[in-house]
Formats: C-alpha cells, sequence, structure tokens
C-alpha cells in the first residue's frame, strides 16, 4: 500500500490538529499538510512517470516532509540527499540514481546545478525553493491527481548510506519495508496521537525521517522539526512544545549535557527519548536521563539496510555496556560466525544477521553489492554482537575490529575502559598500520588537556577489563572528532589525520 495513505488517513480524521508545530510561526495541520502535498503533486504530475525517483536536496524543515508525502501521491520513490555532502558525493548521488526532480533549497542552488551538469541531469528539471513553503514554486492542490496505487513492493524511498567506506550505497526501501519498520517503532515505543516529537536527526537518515516524524505522522501526533542542530535549541524546543518524545544520537546527549543554557530549560514533559547511531556510556545514559528529567531513555538499533529499527531496548531491558535490547516484531535476528556462517552459542561473539519485513529487497543498481550483503534471504549487518537471555549486545563493527598481532580488539571495549577516566570526555580507538603487528591500538581522546599520555597508559595497563594486546600503543589528544551526517565519528578520517 502507499505510504501517502496512511498520512492521509490521518489528515481526513484530524483535519484541523497540528501536524507540524512551529513555535516561532505558524503551526501546520493535517489539512494544510496534505495541501502542500497536494501542490507538489501537481507539480510533479507530467513531469514524472511511476517509479521515478525524485531528488530532495534540502535543509531540515516542513517543506521536505511535503515534497516526500507529495512524491508518494502521484507514486514516485524519494530520494533524501545528505546535506552535509561535499559536491562530489551529490554528483554521484544524483548520477546513481538519475532522479527526473530536484527540489533544493535556495541554498543549495549552485551546488545542484553543478552536481546536475557534472553528470548529464542538466535537464532533470531542478527546481529551486525558499526556506517557507511557496505555493508559487509548485502546482495547485486542486490539479493534484488522485493518489496513485503503489504495491507494496514497489520503492518509497532510495536513501544512501554516509559513505565513509566508500562511495554513498544507494538502499531501496519498498512501501512495506518503510511501513513494517514505521509500525515496529510505534508499537515499540508506544507512541499515540497524543505524542509530541521534536526531531533533532536529519530527515535525510532514518532515524529522523523514518523513526521520530513518520511515527509521529501515521499516528495523528505532531512534530517539531529542529532545524540545525543546537543543543539548547534542543531543549527550548521541547520545554516550549511540551515535547513527549525525541531520538538523538550519543554525541548529541554528550552536547547536552556540556551545555548550561540546555540545562536552563524544563524538559520534564518527555516521557521518552530513544537513542542510537553509535554506543553510548553507561554513565553518560545514566547523566543525560537524570539530567533532563526523562522518564524513560531507550536503546534504538537500526541500518538503513533495514528501513531504521531492528532491534530495541525497553524499559526492562538491562542497561548496562552494549546492550541493545531484542529484536523488534518485524525482525527475525541470527548470531552467526562470519566466516563459517553457523550459529554461535549465547554468549559468544559473533556477526548480526537480519531478515524481515523491513529488510531492503536489495542496493539501487548494484547487485554485486547486494550479493555480498546478503546470505540467501538473511542480512549481513557487518556488526559483532553477542546475545544472552534474548537480548542482544553490540560489540563492534565487523570492519573496525583491529587485528593487532593476529588478536582481535573490539574498538568499543577500549573506548568504554578509557571513558572511565574523570579527564576523558571522549575517545575514540582505531586501528593504526604497524610494521610488526599489522595493527596497532591506537586512541584519539577528546578531555583536559593537562592529561599526561603516561596516565592513560598507566590506567590502561592495570585496568582488569583489558587484555595486553587491547592496550593502546598510541594515544592522541584531539579538540574534536570527524563525524559523517548522522553524527557517528568517523574513524576513517580520524585515522587519516592522525596518520
Amino acid at each position: 500500500m502507499n505510504l501517502y495513505e496512511r498520512f492521509v488517513r490521518q489528515a481526513r480524521t484530524r483535519p484541523d490538529e497540528p501536524a507540524v508545530i512551529e513555535p516561532d510561526g505558524d503551526d501546520i495541520t493535517y489539512d494544510e499538510l496534505r495541501e502542500r502535498a497536494a501542490a507538489v503533486a501537481a507539480f510533479l504530475e507530467g513531469r514524472t512517470e511511476l517509479g521515478d525517483r525524485v531528488a530532495v536536496f534540502m535543509l531540515d524543515n516542513p517543506t521536505f516532509l511535503a515534497v516526500a508525502l507529495g512524491a508518494w501521491r502521484v507514486g514516485c520513490a524519494v530520494t533524501p540527499v545528505n546535506y552535509r555532502f561535499g559536491p562530489d558525493e551529490v554528483a554521484y548521488v544524483l548520477d546513481d540514481i538519475e532522479p527526473a526532480v530536484i527540489v533544493h533549497d535556495s541554498v543549495f542552488a549552485s551546488t545542484a546545478a553543478d552536481a546536475a551538469a557534472d553528470v548529464g541531469l542538466e535537464d532533470a528539471l531542478v527546481h529551486g525553493h525558499a526556506d517557507r513553503f511557496r505555493s508559487a514554486a509548485f502546482g495547485e492542490p486542486t490539479a493534484a491527481p488522485e493518489p496513485a496505487t503503489r504495491l507494496d513492493e514497489q520503492p518509497a524511498i532510495v536513501m544512501h548510506t554516509s559513505g565513509t567506506t566508500g562511495d554513498p550505497k544507494g538502499v531501496l526501501q519498498t512501501h512495506r519495508n518503510v511501513g513494517a519498520q514505521v509500525d515496529a517503532g510505534i508499537s515499540t515505543y508506544d507512541v499515540t496521537a497524543d505524542d509530541t516529537a521534536v526531531v533533532s536527526v536529519p530527515l535525510f537518515h532514518v532515524g529522523g525521517f523514518h523513526g521520530a516524524t513518520l511515527m509521529a505522522l501515521f499516528t495523528g501526533g505532531s512534530v517539531v522539526i529542529h532545524p540545525a542542530w543546537g543543543a539548547a535549541e534542543w531543549a527550548r524546543l521541547v520545554e516550549e512544545t511540551d515535547a513527549t518524545v525525541s531520538g538523538l544520537v550519543p554525541a548529541m546527549m554528550v552536547d547536552v549535557l556540556g551545555s548550561e543554557a540546555a540545562g536552563e530549560h524544563d524538559t520534564s514533559t518527555l516521557r521518552m527519548c530513544f537513542y542510537g547511531g553509535s554506543p553510548a556510556a553507561e554513565a553518560a545514559l545514566d547523566e543525560f536521563e537524570a539530567a533532563f528529567d526523562i522518564d524513560e531513555l531507550l536503546n534504538y538499533y537500526g541500518q538503513t539496510e533495514a528501513a531504521g529499527l531492528t532491534v530495541a531496548g525497553t524499559p526492562e531491558t538491562p542497561r548496562t555496556e552494549g546492550t541493545l535490547g531484542e529484536p523488534v516484531p518485524t525482525t527475525e535476528a541470527r548470531v552467526v560466525d562470519p566466516d563459517s556462517s553457523v550459529e554461535v552459542p549465547d554468549g559468544e561473539d559473533g556477526e548480526l544477521w537480519l531478515r524481515g519485513d523491513s529488510i531492503m529487497p536489495r542496493y539501487w543498481d548494484a547487485p554485486e553489492r547486494t550479493a555480498e550483503a546478503f546470505d540467501g534471504e538473511w542480512f549481513r549487518t557487518g556488526d559483532v554482537v553477542w546475545r544472552e537471555a534474548g537480548i542482544l549486545y553490540f560489540v563492534d563493527r565487523l570492519d573496525d575490529i583491529i587485528l593487532s598481532g593476529g588478536e582481535k580488539v573490539a574498538p568499543s571495549r577500549v573506548e568504554s575502559a578509557i571513558a572511565e577516566m574523570d579527564a576523558v570526555d571522549d575517545v575514540a580507538v582505531f586501528g593504526s598500520p604497524d610494521n610488526r603487528l599489522g595493527e596497532a591500538v591506537s586512541a584519539a581522546i577528546i578531555g583536559d588537556e593537562s592529561l599526561p599520555v603516561g596516565e592513560v597508559e598507566t590506567f590502561c595497563d592495570e585496568h582488569d577489563g583489558l587484555a595486553g594486546y587491547e592496550k593502546p600503543r598510541r594515544i592522541h589528544f584531539v579538540g574534536s572528532f570527524p563525524r559523517t551526517g548522522s553524527q557517528k565519528i568517523d574513524k576513517a578520517a580520524l585515522a587519516e589525520q592522525l596518520g
């Protein structure tokens, strides 16, 4: 079923309720958002055919929602373009999907035009748009076609990964994939029409668009779109809208904890905040939950290839190091030896394999990549986990595992140990080339600049939780970490930066 029908059902039953709350402007009702989507659909009618891609190259704002909904209404697939991509990556994405239309913010006019020209798409209509929705930029809502019939297996979104290990991968997500993932989130987090969600994770990311945004719009709730990340602004938006739900990545939680201005706002209306995208220290989670008076702080684990949420924490899930939670009802999980493809027993590390309604059918126009990512119907996540009593615990990315002197080192375990030091604010561990060991365990630390390297070495030497081969041989102090568009630490860039 066309995802547009999920939204329009709410627009019919709750036309005057706010779909988008704008604390500094006028709220947008469900009926108004439906009209904006109809204006986009009227514009796309005649310029697109069923199944065409519509690229959305814009900052996080309500018009993004109107364009996505309008594209679904006419039977097109939406491709959000990561606005943190450089010009070459934008050109790569456009060349990859060959969109019929590119809708962009005015701030990206030059980049969009240059990228389209670079890949021979200058004749694909590049349509300008300002920060606020302008009816004149689209069509007349009354001229919009009836919603197109789309079957479950037909494309709804082509979303690209961040591209830190090569070119961005286009992930084809069907209407069923996205719908199943959103249903899983609604069920897991008990989202209802009474909820207001502050969306701070970018809309080009599954955690921002599929997560809080579509969960709210498909249940009749409200969204508050955070246009550009700022810790104090997040807290202000929560306070001013009486938000009940939000989602953050751990780096954002660290930012909020470090902001005195954020702490001045009353965020006690938050009944639930989910977090994901990278491991989070238990101490930081406890501090964040207490400092901002959040009823439930729950883990959200997922991938673009799974349209988002696949494993989730619940209030009953123990909050220990690396805890992910249990597979959501739309997903089945196995923990497998990546070399033998044999399932490992509880307590042993293995690669997480998934299958279910939200798992992509394939990468976009990349059969070889697709073949590498699947073993039969099982998607190989590339994440190393272990399982105990049905609960999954994260170890590390398979391609982040450091092979040092013949031993496998999980960076997350070393990071957890170093993070115990009071003078350490954040840490990233990665492998550096080493003539003798193959790779040396290296640590980059953000923290008190007066902290001696020798003190870190001594702490690691005396730490009972670290084996000898896990102790870092190279330690660097840095002011910040390079990050991907989804705010994960870009360890490849960090390793290159530090040499």
